[in-house]
């Protein structure tokens, strides 16, 4: 008996220490996948202050680089939906060292590229990697590591990159030139992605996947995808508004590209500080309410730049705003995940709708508010803006109500996947992310 109890301590210290050791590479995942999403997003704003330096080198006009700035959302639009249904079939993880790989040659390109068709063509390529890594990286950051404070964080590491970016581009490409940063980015894009390859994790046991079509319906008929895409709307259209007038704005009332600078660097800091504090909020911050309080919100904080385009009404406007797209980008991914949950919908598919929602919105947005500020002033296009916050949020509220009903929106034959904020709660635990609306 003495014997028995002994191989018993032993057994369950090894499997305590297998348990701890499966604990610590869950952790190491999350970090490297964190830092890939962090170089992406840092490396997809590095190019708007080098602009200038890259239409002084290859010699195109300002056309040229308005699709090169169009470029990623451009690609991300095109994909979204393919490279959703292929993560939900080949495997999430494949997917994403394949984005990780396709970011890392498209950097490299950028580097090198000895012409403006070769350049653009990197940042396709790019985009196309960018998106694969917000649809298929996410979707395995949900099998592995579950929760909202997982998918919530990868909005934090994407702003913290979009601030970190840009500043580091422009510093570097004016010391070393264009190629040598493009370079650095490119060893730290295969570092990141190869260690991924390298970190052996459990696999979740895979469950067929849905037609796209079904998912789509499913996305349709649920609420909490409904709210998701509701809420990155509004948050993609008041950022082109923003990035396009408040600079413009900020520029004819005299004020230098250092304060105009500063102003979005803390905004930036705004959202990192929002973001960071919703995700770690986790669960409880999951839900439709949350998303419908912050929709108020953003539409509220335009209301200055509506009234007044006094300077200290503009940066107020962009703070007030920004602040309030981190909880609405935190929230969208994990809350559209647990739809998907319930819905027993494929969750590559899901998150490349989503992607393909926030693409149109950076595509559409600038160009609209611009034409619309040619003959009405910035004003009027804030007001409008304002104004379109509203009506998206009205129509989601009719939308959301519509979808109360059982779900039967689960194919035949396909079983319903524990993912996001769902498969992190324990039985028998309360309602949570659940109860909605």
């Amino acid at each position: 008996m003495i014997e028995a109890a002994a191989e018993r301590g032993r057994g369950r210290a090894r499997s305590a220490g297998a348990g701890q050791a499966e604990r610590g590479r869950a952790r190491l995942f999350r970090a490297l996948l964190y830092s890939l999403i962090f170089a992406s997003s840092g490396s997809q704003l590095a190019i708007v202050p080098i602009l200038p330096a890259y239409a002084h080198r290859l010699g195109f006009p300002g056309l040229a680089q308005g699709a090169l700035l169009s470029a990623t959302g451009l690609a991300t639009l095109a994909f979204c939906l393919p490279t959703g249904a292929l993560s939900d079939r080949v495997g999430a993880r494949r997917l994403t060292l394949w984005a990780g790989a396709l970011m890392a040659t498209a950097l490299f390109a950028q580097a090198v590229a000895p012409s403006f068709p070769i350049l653009f063509a990197s940042r396709l390529v790019f985009g196309l990697g960018f998106g694969m890594i917000w649809t298929a990286g996410l979707a395995w950051l949900v099998s592995v590591a579950p929760g909202g404070s997982s998918l919530g964080g990868s909005v934090a590491s994407a702003g913290a990159g979009g601030a970190v970016g840009p500043a580091l581009a422009g510093a570097g490409v004016q010391y070393f030139g264009l190629t040598v940063p493009f370079l650095v980015a490119t060893m730290v894009f295969a570092l990141i992605t190869t260690a991924l390859g390298v970190l052996r994790l459990p696999s979740p046991a895979a469950a067929p996947a849905p037609p796209v079509r079904a998912t789509l319906r499913a996305a349709a008929g649920d609420s909490r995808m409904i709210w998701a895409a509701a809420a990155i709307v509004t948050a993609g259209v008041t950022t082109g508004v923003s990035a396009l007038l408040v600079p413009e704005r900020l520029h004819a009332i005299g004020a230098s590209p250092g304060k105009i600078g500063l102003a979005f660097s803390v905004a930036g800091a705004l959202f990192v500080a929002g973001s960071t504090l919703t995700a770690a909020v986790g669960g409880r911050a999951v839900r439709t309410p949350v998303a419908f309080a912050g929709m108020v919100t953003l539409a509220l904080a335009i209301s200055p730049a509506a009234l007044t385009l006094a300077p200290w009404a503009v940066v107020a406007m962009l703070c007030a705003t920004t602040a309030a797209r981190s909880v609405l980008w935190t929230v969208s991914y994990p809350l559209a995940a647990a739809g998907a949950h319930r819905r027993g919908a494929g969750l590559g598919v899901v998150m490349g709708l989503l992607n393909g929602v926030w693409a149109a919105t950076a595509l559409l947005s600038p160009l609209l508010a611009g034409l619309a500020a040619e003959h009405v002033g910035p004003r009027a296009v804030f007001a409008t803006t304002e104004a379109a916050c509203v009506v998206v949020l009205s129509a989601t509220v009719v939308l959301a109500r519509r979808t109360r009903h059982p779900d039967r929106s689960v194919p035949a034959g396909v079983t319903r996947r524990r993912v996001g904020i769902a498969a992190a709660r324990p039985a028998g635990q309360g309602q949570g992310c659940d109860d909605e609306d």
